[in-house]
């Protein structure tokens, strides 16, 4: 029996510690479209500009949270010795995000999905102004962009 590979998603060799900007999105399990739920959107934002508690020199960017999943900027600002990976970082917002979620759902009482989260993530290492800036944009005219392909979308399927 042939075990499957799963194919890599992040660059050999890289420190993911590097003082840097990293756009990463995150996606849903199954991608489902659990950020319609407003209490779900408002955790995934909150926990985003709280990591600055938790995690030390780094900056939590621009961030977007779209139906099925989350593009954002992560920014290491400097070299220092208890410095976490963007992929420490990333799968520790995910698991704030995740507490905070299963605890609103008891408390509320509620029945709705508990699981959250795909297990990886994608990451782009970005290289230069030009790069951050695009990448900036790209996430904040997401929505606009995913407006537009679904009512395109619609209009085919009439």
């Amino acid at each position: 029996m042939e075990v499957q590979r799963t194919k890599k998603i992040r660059m050999v060799n890289y420190d993911y510690r590097q003082p840097g900007a990293y756009a990463i999105t995150i996606c849903t399990k199954k991608r489902r479209w659990l950020f319609q739920h407003s209490a779900l959107r408002a955790i995934a934002y909150g926990e985003w500009y709280n990591l600055t508690q938790h995690y030390a020199g780094i900056i939590p960017g621009t961030i977007m949270v779209m139906h099925n999943h989350i593009y954002c900027i992560l920014i290491i600002e400097k070299d220092q010795p208890d410095v976490k990976s963007v992929i420490e970082i990333i799968s520790g917002y995910k698991s704030l995000v995740s507490n905070a979620w299963y605890a609103y759902l008891k408390e509320s009482n509620s029945c709705y999905p508990m699981k959250i989260w795909q297990k990886r993530f994608y990451d782009h290492i970005i290289r230069d102004q030009r790069d951050f800036d695009a990448q900036t944009a790209y996430i904040l005219n997401n929505p606009v962009a995913f407006k537009a392909k679904q009512k395109k979308k619609n209009h085919k399927s009439k």
